[in-house]
């Protein structure tokens, strides 16, 4: 499975943290797609952002966001990485 894939099967409607999504992913995945910094994991959630395929905000605590944007379905057939 493709990072996009694998990003987009774990982010839904409902807004969460990057924590969360890293958490979701889990390790053995996230080992496999070379996305263990966490610095390389919140790139691959930008890059979905920037595409559209995913929406971002900032929470009242500072902490990043995500959810599914209402325009995209469940894989969008988007390829990003």
């Amino acid at each position: 499975m493709s990072q996009t894939s694998v990003l987009l099967a774990v982010i839904t409607a409902e807004p969460t943290s990057t924590s969360e999504l890293y958490d979701r992913v889990g390790y053995p995945t996230l080992a496999r797609l070379g996305l263990i910094p966490y610095p390389a994991f919140r790139d691959a959630l930008a890059r979905l952002a920037a595409a559209g395929a995913i929406e971002s905000h900032t929470a009242a605590d500072g902490s990043t966001m995500w959810s599914r944007s209402a325009e995209t379905g469940p894989s969008d057939g988007l390829i990003l990485g």
